[in-house]
C-alpha cells in the first residue's frame, strides 16, 4: 500500500461523489454460539496438515505490481521439488500459511479459494485485466450514479461488486477448502484504533459473527482499500448476542500481565470489541496502513511459539520452518530536497507515510528475523534439528542499478502492463531463487527446480529481467 500515487486515481471522483455515503446495512452475519472445532480458522479438525517442512508466506501490499511479484513466487514454489518424509513433494504443497495485506491479499485469496487454477486463470481474471480503468468506467458512469441513488451502495460497495463479480464468483469463506489448502490470512486495518484485524473466525469471535458467511470480495476490498478514494468496509458488532466464556478469545480477554506493550495493546484492542455501546460498528480500510509487509500476523504466531516450542515441535516434528516475504515495496527518487521551496501538501503527507511505514516495517523484519533465531536456539537447545529460514523477497537484492531503477518506477496501481507484469512475475521467481537462506533451504532438503522442456525459462538466473528490457 502506498498512499500518495496511483490508488488516488479514485480521489477526484471521490470528492465529487463525498455526499454519497453507504445506505447498505452491514451484512455480516451474528451467531448465538462460539464453536472452536468450527469457523474458518487455523485450529479446526478439518484444517491442511503440517507437512514436513512449516512454510509461512507473507505478501506484501503494492496494488498489481505487489499481486504480479507474489504470483512469480507461487510459480517458483509449484515449480520445485523438496524431500520430504523421503518423498519429493512440490514446495508449494508445503505451504501451511499465506498472511497478506492490501495487493498481495488478491493472489492469497485467489490461490485459497481455486488452488491450481491460480495457475490457469489468475492472469486473465486478474493480473493483466484492466481493472483500474473499468473501477473509473463504472464510478463515472450513470448507470452507477442511478445505481447508487436508489440502492444506496457507495463506491468501496461498488467495487466489492466488480471483484466478486469478475474475480472471486460470489465465494465466501466456507468456500475455501482448508483441508487442503494453507490457511489465508487477509489482513485489513482498524481504523479507530490503528491495529491490524485479521479476516478469520478467531477475530469474528470478538464480534460474535459468522465468518463463513462472509464473502471474500469483501475482505478483499476492506485489505486493499485506501482510505478516503474508498470509503471504509463496515462490521456489525453483534458482540452481545453471543458468549464468549471459554473460548481462546476469553482467555485472551482476562490477560492481565503482559510481556510488552504489544501485546496489552493487542488485547486492549480486542477488549474495544466487545464494548457494543462504545463500538456498534468496526470501520477497516487498507491493511497497509497498520502492516503493509502482511508480517505482524506472522511475527505474532512466532511469538506464541516462543512459550512451548518444545512441546509444539514434540507434537508436529518437522525439519525446518520456512518464513518468505514478498516485498513489493518500491523506493522512488524523492525530489523535495532539489530545492528550497516549500513541499506540496501531496508531498509532505507522502514523505511523513512512507517514512512511518518504512520505519515500521524495517522493525518488523528485525524483529522476526530475531524471534527466528531466538526459536532456533531454543529448539536445538531442546534437543530438536530444526533450522529456522527468513527469506525476503525484495527489489532492493537486485544487483543492477537499472533493475532497481525500472521496479521502483513502477507505480502503486490496480493496472500494468503486460510487459510489466511479465518482468514482475520473472523478478518474483528470481529473487526467491537467488535468496541466500532459501538456497541454503533448498540444499539441506535436495530441492529442485523441475521444468518441461516446453517451459524454458527466457531469462538467465544472473540476469533475471534482461531479456525483456535492457539494464543500462
Amino acid at each position: 500500500m502506498k498512499i500518495t500515487v496511483k490508488y488516488y486515481f479514485l480521489l477526484g471522483a471521490a470528492l465529487l461523489l463525498q455526499g454519497c455515503v453507504s445506505l447498505l446495512p452491514p451484512d455480516n452475519v451474528a451467531i448465538k454460539k462460539i464453536d472452536a472445532s468450527q469457523g474458518y480458522r487455523l485450529q479446526t479438525k478439518n484444517t491442511k496438515p503440517l507437512g514436513s517442512h512449516n512454510v509461512i508466506l507473507a505478501f506484501s501490499g503494492g496494488g498489481t505490481r505487489a499481486a504480479a511479484l507474489s504470483y512469480g513466487v507461487m510459480q517458483e514454489l509449484r515449480d520445485t521439488r523438496v524431500n520430504a518424509k523421503g518423498q519429493p513433494v512440490r514446495l508449494l504443497d508445503e505451504v501451511d500459511r499465506i498472511s497478506s495485506v492490501s495487493g498481495g491479499s488478491f493472489t492469497s485469496a485467489y490461490y485459497g479459494l481455486y488452488g491450481d487454477d491460480l495457475f490457469k486463470n489468475y492472469e486473465s481474471d486478474f493480473l493483466r485485466k484492466s481493472v483500474q480503468s473499468s473501477l473509473v468506467s463504472n464510478l463515472l458512469s450513470p448507470t452507477y450514479w442511478f445505481h447508487a441513488m436508489f440502492s444506496g451502495i457507495n463506491r468501496t460497495d461498488m467495487a466489492v461488486e466488480y471483484y466478486d463479480r469478475t474475480v472471486f464468483d460470489g465465494k465466501t469463506f466456507a468456500d475455501i477448502p482448508k483441508a487442503t489448502r494453507p490457511f489465508i490470512e487477509i489482513n485489513a486495518t482498524d481504523l479507530q484504533s490503528g491495529a491490524h484485524f485479521a479476516f478469520t473466525q478467531g477475530y469474528f469471535d470478538l464480534i460474535c459473527s459468522d465468518m463463513d458467511q462472509y464473502k471474500i470480495a469483501r475482505a478483499v476490498t476492506a485489505s486493499s482499500g485506501v482510505p478516503i478514494a474508498f470509503p471504509p468496509v463496515v462490521l456489525k458488532n453483534h458482540a452481545t448476542e453471543c458468549d464468549i466464556n471459554g473460548s481462546y478469545m476469553s482467555e485472551l480477554l482476562d490477560k492481565k500481565l503482559f510481556d510488552d506493550a504489544r501485546t496489552q495493546n493487542l488485547v486492549m484492542t480486542a477488549r474495544s470489541y466487545r464494548d457494543v455501546t462504545e463500538r456498534p460498528y468496526i470501520h477497516l480500510v487498507d491493511g497497509g496502513i497498520s502492516d503493509n509487509l502482511g508480517l505482524r500476523t506472522v511475527l505474532a504466531r512466532l511469538e506464541l511459539l516462543n512459550t512451548n516450542i518444545d512441546q509444539w515441535l514434540t507434537e508436529n516434528p518437522i525439519d525446518d520452518v520456512l518464513v518468505i516475504l514478498v516485498n513489493a515495496q518500491v523506493k522512488p527518487k524523492k525530489t523535495i530536497d532539489m530545492t528550497y521551496q516549500t513541499p506540496s501538501m501531496t508531498q509532505t503527507a507522502g514523505a511523513l507515510t512512507d517514512g512511518m511505514m518504512n520505519l515500521y516495517s524495517i522493525d518488523t523484519r528485525a524483529q522476526t528475523k530475531a524471534k527466528m533465531q531466538e526459536l532456533e536456539r531454543e529448539a536445538h537447545a531442546a534437543g530438536h534439528d530444526v533450522n529456522f529460514y527468513f527469506v525476503e523477497v525484495d527489489f532492493s537484492a537486485l544487483d543492477s542499478p537499472g533493475l532497481q531503477k525500472y521496479f521502483n518506477s513502477l507505480p502503486t496501481s490496480l493496472e500494468l502492463s503486460n510487459e510489466e507484469i511479465d518482468n514482475l512475475i520473472a523478478a518474483g521467481r528470481n529473487l526467491l531463487r537467488r535468496s541466500g537462506p532459501y538456497q541454503q533451504f533448498i540444499a539441506k532438503n535436495n530441492g529442485q527446480l523441475m521444468r518441461s522442456p516446453a517451459d524454458k525459462e527466457p531469462c538467465s538466473l544472473l540476469n533475471p529481467i534482461g531479456c525483456v528490457f535492457d539494464q543500462q
